[in-house]
């Protein structure tokens, strides 16, 4: 059985590559949300997608062992959020851990940096 995100982040990767998807910088209030669950953010690019009404995200961000500031970096991360453009309330998160292929989450940040 395939994995859900795998083809997720396939069909973003070629709507990418196919300039079906424009995606633009991150929003000032867009990186205010994710810093709040995250602390940090590293890249951050975004689309509105009109059908559901919230902002397409997609962040990249380090791992730490306990704060922020204090602790030691464990690992980098990707993840692919839902968010919601009115009140900007995290509807849905999918991390480079829930994909059975998480080099596709690379691939999607390269053809996302090749669009540009």
């Amino acid at each position: 059985m395939t994995n859900t995100v795998d083809e997720l982040m396939e069909s973003l990767v070629a709507a990418t590559v196919n300039n079906e998807v424009k995606w633009g910088k991150g929003t000032e209030q867009l990186e205010d949300v994710l810093g709040e669950v995250y602390g940090n953010t590293e890249k951050l690019y975004f689309f509105f997608d009109e059908e559901e009404g919230s902002n397409i995200v997609f962040a990249t961000y380090k791992y730490y062992e306990g704060e922020v500031e204090a602790d030691e970096y464990l690992k980098d991360g990707m993840s692919l959020f839902v968010i919601d453009a009115d009140d900007f309330e995290i509807l849905n998160e999918v991390t480079d851990e829930d994909a059975e292929d998480p080099t596709l989450f690379t691939t999607l940040m390269e053809a996302i940096e090749e669009a540009k």
